[in-house]
């Protein structure tokens, strides 16, 4: 054999040796968020954190899969998944008839209610629903607080149509409260409380929805029985409820 072929084909033995006994590369787990939820979806210093992101960093590690977070709006969430952009969100969205029409969902991992808002110095008091009315209430667009507020208010003739403001982001949401554009706002309980430690609002009335929040995916895809899968064993093991009591005390 010719001494450079023989070296070649040495070469190429080796290599192909070295590729074969290298680890297998992960597939990827692509979940997209709307980081503008604490405690279950925020950003720390660049980084994504909170309840929601900690339960998917463990379904992808049971599932033996790398972890990979893209940051929406609420809105361009349900199209991403729509869009096979991600493989499922995780963002404090609420199961609902009307979205299990289009998405499939995991089993529930939290419950909640609504919480009406207003800035801290604000002398309105909210002793049942139909007082919303009075005033101009802004929410963030496709949630279901603005689901609620359209059938339970403007719908039944208690909310002006033109009182109901809503904004594409909480951070919007927040801001126009807080510069006086609007007298209240309503998002979900948990997070208006922990977004009233750092902001000067507060809590002046409670909706009871008794909310379920689950992890959206797209219909009928083979990942969703292993997403499933995972988040059942997280709570049988108690590792959900820990994730949850370090975020929520």
């Amino acid at each position: 054999m010719n001494k450079n072929l023989f070296v070649l084909t040495l070469l190429l033995t080796i290599i192909l040796l070295v590729a074969s006994c290298s680890p297998e590369q992960k597939k990827i787990l692509r979940v997209g968020t709307d980081a503008e939820n604490p405690p279950f979806t925020y950003l720390e210093n660049s980084e994504f954190k909170g309840i929601d992101i900690d339960i998917c960093e463990k379904i992808a590690d049971k599932m033996g899969m790398q972890l990979q977070i893209t940051q929406y709006e609420f809105d361009d969430l349900f199209s991403a998944l729509a869009q096979n952009k991600i493989d499922l969100a995780a963002s404090t969205i609420t199961i609902t008839e009307k979205r299990k029409q289009t998405f499939e969902f995991s089993e529930p991992y939290f419950q909640t209610n609504l919480a009406v808002v207003a800035r801290k110095a604000s002398p309105i008091e909210i002793n049942k629903i139909e007082d919303i009315g009075k005033y101009r209430v802004g929410c963030q667009s496709s949630t279901t607080s603005y689901q609620y507020l359209k059938e339970n208010l403007v719908d039944k003739d208690l909310l002006p149509k033109e009182k109901l403001k809503t904004y594409s982001t909480l951070i919007e949401t927040i801001g126009e409260l807080l510069n006086k554009k609007i007298d209240l706002m309503v998002f979900d309980e948990w997070v208006a409380k922990k977004v009233s430690e750092q902001v000067d609002i507060k809590i002046v009335y409670i909706i009871p929805t008794n909310e379920q929040y689950g992890l959206a995916m797209r219909p009928g895809k083979e990942i969703n029985l292993r997403i499933n899968k995972a988040l059942k064993e997280l709570k049988d093991s108690g590792e959900l409820q820990r994730i949850i009591n370090e975020y929520i005390k």
